[in-house]
């Protein structure tokens, strides 16, 4: 439970001011990352999370030059 709060409060603060900005996208790739987990496809759930990892971070870094 400590885990999950640390986590939950350091995506909140990256999270909050890209959401308006990748809201549907953001929920897209969440869902190929389910399936990819479902499927036990390690592989792709990994390939996955770096590309939805990178496109937040690129947002959250344009955002905060704009």
């Amino acid at each position: 439970a400590e885990l999950a709060g640390q986590v939950d409060r350091r995506v909140r603060w990256y999270y909050t001011p890209v959401a308006r900005q990748r809201g549907r996208q953001s929920w897209i790739e969440h869902r190929q990352l389910i399936a990819a987990i479902a499927d036990r496809d390690q592989r792709r759930a990994t390939e996955l999370m770096r590309e939805h990892t990178e496109h937040t971070r690129t947002s959250y870094h344009a955002r905060q030059r704009s």
